[in-house]
Order: structure tokens, then sequence, then C-alpha cells
């Protein structure tokens, strides 16, 4: 039997986020803009992307991500922007501001969300977290003229999903001990940590719906998937203590991996891996504000022979850029290069990593340089 400490922590951790932060910073600098659709980001040829949408653009059926000819076809009014990152670093700021307000324990996922560990603050001043966290979400629209929504819960995992319930400009509330009721009837996708690969293999099993998945028994999590699958089971189950961390330094690192549960049918699937993952490593990079020098992957090859105990065994290499980077075009060919180089027999590939380090803060970064290449 496989035993595990299944506690979750009785806090009050909120998670703020602002909605269609960039398109609704473009209307509160321009008031012309407002009830009109508004899109921020690339529009060069096929190859731009919607970076954001405001909700009179949703309404069309845009949303973040795509691409942009497609945007404009579905909503030919939309008025397309190419984005102010300096005014958006801006509000992100003054939005942290506020949160300082309430707490110092603060950790920003990116420049427009992040999480507010709010336990001390309700021990402190007696109010209740529910009362703290609609008064902060009033405070930033007051204040900022942001429409911000918000998920009150116990853990980081259930906050996130929460806060995009009932956007926009609502907070979502899940009692302790209500965090497994709360994510049950939900789709595997709305779980973070579930991309379209995990939930294809997790499709295969039939499940559906989170509770599908939480439903199983620790020991048939770790006979079906791997014990490596046990921190996403526990998360469909509600129980995330992680902490939240305030990082008053720069991120030594920023990485993205991805473990398979077959191996790779061909290198170049492989390679696509590793490019998607490179794509999303530098979009946390850039999101921040950030540039990098270094970049470096891992890979993890199953053993031909089981020598000490060890199923597995993880190759590394790194190289250096010359220059701080953060876009796709500087930073894949090099991690191509580098995971070409460790590949060796595809067939036994479990798992591939790409990140970067020798990470710098800039100023009047472009968010939406293309990130294709």
């Amino acid at each position: 039997m496989f035993e595990l400490n299944l506690q979750q922590k009785n806090r009050h951790v909120l998670h703020v986020d602002a909605d269609a932060f960039f398109a609704s910073v473009e209307q509160i600098l321009n008031p012309k803009l407002k009830g009109k659709p508004v899109l921020v980001g690339s529009d060069s040829g096929n190859n731009g992307i919607v970076s954001a949408a405001s909700y009179e653009a949703r309404a069309f059926g845009v949303h973040s991500a795509m691409p942009m000819y497609i945007a404009r076809k579905k909503c030919p009014r939309a008025i397309v922007l190419p984005g102010n990152f300096k005014a958006y670093r801006e509000f992100s700021e003054k939005m942290y501001k506020i949160f300082t307000d309430y707490t110092q324990k603060i950790e920003m996922m990116s420049i427009d969300e992040g999480f507010l560990d709010l336990t001390e603050t309700v021990d402190f001043s007696g109010e209740t977290a529910e009362t703290l966290a609609r008064r902060l979400l009033i405070e930033v629209h007051e204040k900022l003229g942001l429409s911000v929504s918000g998920g009150l819960a116990s853990g980081k995992t259930v906050a996130k999903v929460a806060s995009g319930m009932n956007k926009p400009k609502k907070l979502t509330v899940v009692p302790y001990g209500k965090e497994a009721a709360f994510l049950a009837p939900l789709e595997l996708k709305c779980l973070p940590g579930i991309g379209p690969k995990t939930y294809s293999v997790l499709e295969r099993y039939g499940f559906l719906k989170i509770s599908d998945f939480a439903r199983l028994k620790p020991d048939e999590v770790v006979r079906l998937f791997g014990a490596g699958a046990i921190p996403l089971w526990k998360k469909a189950n509600g129980i995330d203590n992680s902490e939240v961390v305030f990082e008053k330094e720069l991120p030594k690192s920023i990485s993205k991996e991805h473990t398979f549960y077959k191996p790779p049918s061909s290198e170049k699937e492989a390679l696509d891996y590793l490019r998607k993952l490179c794509l999303n490593a530098l979009s946390r990079l850039r999101s921040e504000g950030l540039k990098a020098r270094v970049v470096f992957v891992k890979v993890r090859h199953y053993r031909s022979d089981e020598g000490e105990g060890k199923f597995f065994e993880d190759v590394g290499a790194q190289f250096n850029l010359g220059e701080s980077a953060c876009t796709s075009d500087k930073v894949f060919p090099e991690a191509r290069k580098l995971f070409l180089s460790k590949a060796g027999d595809i067939s036994k590939l479990r798992l591939i990593g790409v990140g970067v380090s020798g990470i710098s803060k800039v100023y009047n970064l472009n968010l939406f340089e293309d990130n294709t290449g």
C-alpha cells in the first residue's frame, strides 16, 4: 500500500488575476477604447497571435493565443494594438503595491496575477479572509480602474481554479474542507498542471472530470502512471500545501519539463515537445520583464541495465548565448543542438526539459516579439 500525508492545511490563500489585463490597461489609458473590442498582440501576417482580448472582443469568440488573422475574421471591427510594455509594468507594480497593504507574503506568477497568503493578516486583524479579499479587489478597481477577479481557498491550486470561475470582477470562495467537492465536477483541463498531452493520456483511461482521476487510490495512480503522477493526483483531491513564496531576488533559472508516459515515436516528435517547452519558458521569462544568457537542456533515459537500483539516467548540457535574450529565434536553435547532442536512443526517452539561467532584469522589453521561430 502506498501511504501519503493527505492532510490539507487550513490557510487563506488568495489568487488575484487581472481581467484581460493588457487590453484593460489600453482602455484605461485611452477612454475612447472603452466598450470597444480591443486586441493586443502581434499583427505580422499569419504568425501574429492575440496576447490579450477585451471582453467586448471575447463576445465574438476571440481569445488569447488565437492567431491574429482568425481573430480579425471573427471580429472585423476589432482595434489591434501592438502593446505598451512600460505601461503594463507600471500598472502591475501599482497593483503589487496595493497587495503589500494586505500581506507581505506575495508570489507574483506573471505580470497580471499572483498569490497572496492572508492567513497572518486574518489572525492579526480579526477580519474574515473573504472581507479582506473583497476589499482588495475593490481597492484595485477604484484606484487603478482595473477589473480583477479572485479565488480564495486553503491552497494555491484551488485558489487559482476558483479565480477563473466567475470572471470578470468576481471573487469565488471555496471553504476549507470543500476543496475536493469544488474540483470534482470540473473538466480535467481545468486543473493546473494538466496540459493537452497529459489530458490525452488520462482521457484514454476514460477520465474526463477531475473526480474521475481523484477517486483513484494512491497505489493505483503509481501502478498506472508512476510515482511522478502523485503530486497531480493530490491537486485533483484539493491537496496543495505549497507555500506562497515571496522572491526578493531574481529567479536563478526558469525551466519547463515534460515526462513521456510513452517514448516519442520519432526525433521530430521529441523536438516538437522541446520547442513547445522552450516557448513556454520564454513566455514566462518575458512576462516578468527578464532576459537570460544561458540555455540548458535535461534529458532522462530508461537505463538498459538497473545497476545500483536506478531505472533512469539523467544527462544535461548548457550553452552561453553570449548575450541576454528572451525570444525563441535566439534561444531555441541552441537548445535544439544541445538536445540532439544528448538525445541518444529516442525509444528510451523518458523526460525532456529546457530552461534558461543567467537571468537579468531589462526594461522597455517588447512582450510581443514574434516567438514562433
